[in-house]
């Protein structure tokens, strides 16, 4: 799936519960991590990366997107980061930092959970938007090497369906908001 999109989701799946700049970043940084370290590297090397068409494969790609992309699209790097963070903030509390993000006060499990959320829902979007030949997504790293052979995010119907269901998402979102708005204004009065 596209960046954009998994930025998109990322927000929409904790909406009202954290901030969307938080949950949306956490939504594109396992494509980030597997990419731009290699963008970078690329500068110094003069290796280039293939223009992405429906030919492009992952072997076009350095090697380290595929190492990088690997671990960062793992559900399993998902739960070992869930389980560090809940012990982190159920052991020494949320971090200030982090804490300026949430919209409401709850316990270290369920602020653990919404922090990596969006990042498994990544994953979990790519499984069926990815193909066996352009970056599969190995959900089950390193325990498995089982992939999902998708179709692209890229096709037409993949695109503007998921195009479409963020719409209609995002619509709804902002017309419970509206609802609830209402709602409390007309207690108010």
């Amino acid at each position: 799936m596209d960046v954009l999109s998994h930025w998109l989701w990322g927000m929409a799946v904790t909406h009202g519960k954290i901030k969307g700049r938080f949950s949306g970043a956490m939504g594109v940084i396992p494509d980030l991590m597997a990419f731009v370290p290699v963008m970078i590297i690329s500068v110094f090397t003069g290796h280039r990366n293939p223009s992405v068409d429906d030919t492009t494969r992952t072997e076009d790609f350095h090697p380290l997107s595929w190492e990088i992309y690997q671990w960062s699209h793992s559900a399993v790097t998902v739960l070992i980061g869930f389980l560090l963070t809940w012990y982190f903030m159920h052991k020494y509390g949320t971090p200030r930092f982090i804490s300026r993000f949430y919209v409401a006060t709850m316990s270290a499990k369920k602020q653990a959970a919404l922090i990596w959320l969006p990042w498994l829902l990544n994953i979990l979007t790519d499984i069926p938007s990815h193909t066996a030949q352009f970056f599969p997504t190995p959900v089950f790293h390193p325990i498995s090497d089982w992939r999902y052979d998708g179709t692209r995010w890229s096709e037409p119907s993949v695109w503007f369906t998921n195009l479409a269901i963020i719409i209609v998402v995002y619509t709804t979102m902002i017309l419970l908001e509206r609802r609830r708005k209402a709602s409390s204004q007309i207690l108010a009065e």
